[in-house]
């Protein structure tokens, strides 16, 4: 029997849970510790996903033939070294490579060494150095925790009162802890912004799509970031000559410096990037999917997701077949207001009728056995498609009618950059 494991609680994991679960290749699913919506398409498993000698023995009992690990936390902690030293296959890179999203410094330094694009940087440790950097570099800036800060590790300084405020809180407030012992302050690079995904078997690549993301949290991009407030895919920013330059420019020297440094990168490869007079510069790279990008990007495949993922344990990423819909998909997330600061929990999700070309994505979510109730901040992700971006914007926001739970928020933008 073909079973696999997804390790992960948000809506990026029960996209995937969806698509294996839905795929004739795959015997059965599991999800740990997953939430309220995975339990209905999988496995929950209630463990921890810090605690690797059980997760590893429940593998071993239930003859799980393979792992994807969605969140970049266990990667950072190294749990992909911790399976492969046990001969379990598993998706995702190991513990160094993954410190080209754990480390922001790690990774600006491994750029700058492999002449990948990228904005002008210094590192800092104290707000001192700022005001001596601050003097090299002109506003506006961008100050950026060295390591994560679930996606929030970044400040956006346009005048020297925002600077020195960021510099307060990062080195005074310790707003995001040790993840800002040391911060990247980098030029704030003007353009638009899009995200390319890859799946890297440790040689070759093969591009899953694309997606442009809403970080802040109110209408028109105003407030502060978040972890994402909504998605769509595709977007009319990676033209074919686009992608030529991603490809050539920064995947292809990616790979091969981390196969240099004696770690191929294997698992997904997210890399979000600013687009500039037609140019690519990398903004940052991401060693997992985008929570909420994997919402909108997994619908879009056609192929078998399990058999991708093999493909590229196998190491035969170049053979795999990838089919890709060209329909438009778009996801918005519904939060509980408040977030991303201080927001209520325990609310009941009202009954949702089925509603058709729809998916409905669980993040911040428990069932309990009766009914689906919120704990978390974003809470749910309501995923549409349509043959146009226009099209899929209009249908999302009709189902979202159909959702109620007390204190809902979402933005009602999500999309519209690709429309003008």
């Amino acid at each position: 029997m073909n079973k696999v494991l997804v390790i992960g609680s948000g809506g990026r994991e029960h996209a995937l849970v969806w698509s294996l679960s839905i795929d004739s290749k795959v015997d059965k699913v599991y999800c740990l510790p997953g939430n309220g919506g995975t339990q209905s398409i999988a496995h929950n498993v209630d463990l921890s996903i810090d605690n690797f000698s059980a997760i590893y023995k429940y593998v071993c009992d239930n003859e799980i033939e393979m792992v994807i690990v969605g969140p970049e936390a266990p990667l950072n902690n190294g749990i992909v070294d911790y399976f492969k030293d046990r001969n379990i296959k598993i998706f995702g890179p190991d513990k160094f490579a993954s410190k080209l999203e754990c480390s922001k410094l790690f990774a600006r330094d491994f750029m700058r060494n492999n002449n990948i694009p990228q904005p002008e940087y210094y590192e800092c440790a104290s707000i001192a150095e700022g005001y001596q950097i601050r003097s090299k570099i002109g506003l506006p800036l961008v100050l950026k925790a060295d390591g994560l800060a679930a996606g929030k590790g970044v400040l956006i300084c346009r005048d020297s009162n925002e600077f020195e405020k960021g510099l307060e809180t990062m080195f005074t407030d310790k707003k995001f802890g040790s993840a800002c012992d040391r911060i990247s302050i980098e030029d704030c690079l003007i353009g638009e912004e899009v995200s390319v995904f890859a799946i890297c078997d440790g040689k070759n690549y093969k591009i899953i799509g694309d997606a442009q993301d809403h970080k802040r949290i109110f209408d028109g991009d105003k407030g502060p970031n978040t972890g994402g407030m909504g998605a769509y895919s595709p977007t009319n920013l990676c033209t074919p000559e686009l992608l030529a330059k991603v490809e050539n420019d920064i995947i292809k020297p990616t790979l091969k410096g981390m196969h240099d440094l004696g770690h191929p990168y294997l698992g997904f490869l997210y890399i979000g990037l600013m687009i500039v007079e037609n140019s690519p510069f990398v903004i940052e790279f991401n060693v997992r999917m985008g929570d909420p990008e994997t919402q909108v990007v997994i619908p879009r495949l056609k192929s078998s997701l399990y058999e991708i993922f093999k493909s590229a344990i196998n190491g035969k990423i170049n053979k795999a077949d990838i089919s890709i819909s060209l329909d438009t998909f778009i996801t918005v997330v519904l939060a509980s207001n408040g977030y991303p600061e201080k927001y209520k929990t325990g609310q009941t999700i009202g009954k949702i009728k089925p509603f058709k070309n729809n998916i409905l994505f669980h993040a911040g979510t428990e069932f309990d056995g009766e009914n689906y109730i919120v704990s978390g901040g974003r809470v749910l992700n309501a995923v549409s498609s349509g043959k146009s971006l226009g099209e899929a914007v209009k249908n999302v926001y009709s189902f979202i009618e159909q959702i109620e739970f007390e204190e809902i928020y979402f933005r009602k933008d999500i999309g519209q950059k690709g429309l003008r």
